[in-house]
């Protein structure tokens, strides 16, 4: 009776080995209540990623139409093009939510999405074998690092997904229905977010890692490979019950053919550095010698390597590696924990409240963390748009940074359209085409390009200077991207704030707009160059020191504006 007791215990703690602590599976409120508090606080900052706009468009548009979309009908340059919305669901929750209670109950939205991913895993950790107090430790530090992808965008659906679809299919021996779980839970994540898709090929590697582990240990009990099969083959057929069918499985595919293109810039898709990312290289160090101290089950092994690899290669797979990572370590920090924690449970209660405490102190304080319910004024061009309406800037098509697309787009749609948005898959043509026009520096094509449009307003963001070098490749100077591309003698600068540019053309805008609203010498983005002019021709300090007056008079907050006052007053006198 008591060996039965022993078994049954340790295996719903989901360890291998012979060290295997004999705890209870269960959490205090306590600690649920703190994992989710630190979830709540983590996510309840103001809104600040580029594509949430035409996902909350997307989401009405199911709404109002009751299907989905199957073409483009957001951009006007690629109006009608294919476009498979995987992520329709999670569209209209975000529809839905906003229409409720606007934009102060989306943040409260992506707030629960991250505190149902603290309370997963602590409870994965929990699972794994730890007590408590090192469950929520281990859950803590996972999410202070996973912390960079809590964008408000289906992505979040996928790091609670994910990790539940490995922890069912590991655990499947323990419980009788976790086919069906499995299966409930593939086909739902596929019409929140394609990245569920990569549950299949980790189910595959996890099923080649108990195959090794039956081999390796064959004393140990091990699920059934058959029963993993077929657990493969429901994590990758019920994805197929979502309204595009098999094109599902084509998004991948065209994420991996779009993934190192030169014309798509995409910084998710860019490998991580120690300096981007520090926490996930201590993790990597930290998992490496945690497993190779206690751990000896390939299927940990494994997970960690695939989802180490998967980090390492794109940043956007940053939150899923750490998602992961209590399954992965858990049972050999478990194990290697289990003497110290018998022997002083109010100290590893008391460390489990300062890691808490210290983790959400050092979200609050960081630089881009601001405690808010909106959309970021410092990140979208409320501003800038509001000046355009006021002025009659939105009658003809207006072109638009990439950053800006998916604001536009949640604030006009369906009256106006955009010029672009960040989904590449839809604007890999015209990427390709502003790519050509950059890299031969074509500025007759590049206005040819907005004339075939009929462009005659630009919404910019700032971007880095462009290096300026001469036809023998040497560096000349750097210069703004509104000075290279929408040069003063065609494009008058209207507006400009810490956010954005409004710039018209002048061939199309009534000239009494110009007169009142032009700034004829100055240009936000290029001041570098500007200042390098000041100090050689004193004769320009009266016109931009008269520019830089009624800048700070709509707005005194205007830093750019400031610091050119700055600069302007450190300048010798000319008497």
């Amino acid at each position: 009776m008591s060996s039965a007791r022993s078994r049954t215990t340790t295996e719903t703690t989901g360890l291998t080995g012979s060290n295997r602590p004999a705890y209870p599976i269960k959490l205090s409120v306590a600690a649920i209540l703190l994992a989710a508090a630190l979830g709540l606080i983590v996510g309840m900052s103001d809104i600040t990623n580029t594509s949430i706009g035409w996902h909350l468009a997307s989401g009405r548009w199911v709404l109002d139409h009751h299907a989905v979309p199957r073409s483009d009908t957001f951009s006007f340059t690629t109006e009608g093009r294919e476009w498979i919305d995987h992520e329709w669901l999670f569209q209209t929750l975000t529809a839905v939510t906003h229409r409720i209670g606007g934009e102060p109950l989306l943040v409260v939205l992506r707030a629960l999405f991250v505190a149902a991913l603290s309370v997963l895993m602590l409870l994965l950790a929990r699972r794994g074998g730890l007590d408590p107090p090192g469950a929520l430790i281990l859950a803590a530090l996972c999410l202070y690092g996973a912390r960079i992808r809590f964008f408000l965008r289906p992505e979040l659906a996928t790091l609670l997904i994910v990790p539940s679809v490995v922890w069912i299919f590991l655990d499947r021996r323990n419980d009788r229905h976790w086919l069906l779980k499995l299966a409930i839970l593939m086909a739902l994540g596929a019409n929140l977010h394609a990245g569920v898709l990569v549950a299949p090929p980790l189910l595959a590697v996890l099923l080649v890692g108990e195959w090794l582990r039956s081999r390796l240990t064959p004393q140990e009990a091990a699920p059934s490979l058959l029963s993993g099969v077929l657990g493969l083959v429901a994590a990758s057929a019920t994805p197929l019950l979502n309204p595009y069918g098999w094109k599902l499985y084509t998004v991948p595919f065209k994420v991996a053919h779009l993934v190192g293109l030169p014309q798509i810039p995409n910084p998710e898709w860019i490998s991580p550095s120690p300096a981007d990312v520090p926490p996930l290289f201590v993790a990597l160090a930290v998992g490496l010698l945690v497993l190779a101290a206690r751990e000896r089950d390939p299927t940990r092994w494994l997970l960690f390597v695939i989802s180490s690899l998967l980090a390492l290669r794109y940043v956007r797979n940053v939150g899923l590696f750490f998602a992961l990572l209590p399954i992965a370590v858990a049972p050999a920090l478990a194990r290697l924990t289990s003497d110290r924690r018998r022997h002083r449970p109010g100290v590893a209660t008391a460390a489990a409240a300062a890691v808490v405490a210290i983790v959400a102190l050092s979200v609050v304080v960081a630089p881009r963390y601001h405690l808010g319910f909106s959309f970021s004024e410092s990140f979208y061009p409320h501003r800038a748009c509001d000046f355009m309406e006021r002025e009659g800037l939105l009658t003809d098509p207006v072109y638009n940074d990439v950053r800006f697309g998916g604001y536009l787009i949640n604030r006009y749609s369906p009256d106006r359209q955009v010029f672009i948005d960040d989904r590449n898959e839809i604007h890999e043509p015209l990427l390709s085409e502003i790519y050509r026009l950059f890299q031969t520096s074509d500025q007759a094509g590049w206005q040819s390009m907005l004339e075939r449009y009929g462009v005659t307003t630009a919404l910019l963001r700032y971007n880095q200077p462009f290096r300026v070098v001469s036809p023998s490749g040497e560096f000349v100077e750097s210069r703004g991207f509104s000075a290279l591309w929408f040069a003063a003698n065609e494009w008058a600068l209207l507006y400009w704030d810490d956010t954005a540019m409004v710039l018209a053309k002048r061939s199309a805008a009534d000239p009494a707009l110009l007169d009142r609203y032009e700034y004829r010498v100055i240009r936000p983005d290029d001041l570098e160059h500007l200042e390098r002019r000041l100090a050689t021709d004193p004769g320009l300090r009266p016109t931009v020191a008269s520019e830089l007056a009624r800048a700070l008079e709509d707005q005194p907050d205007n830093r750019r504006a400031l610091a050119l006052s700055e600069f302007l007053l450190s300048l010798p006198s000319t008497q």
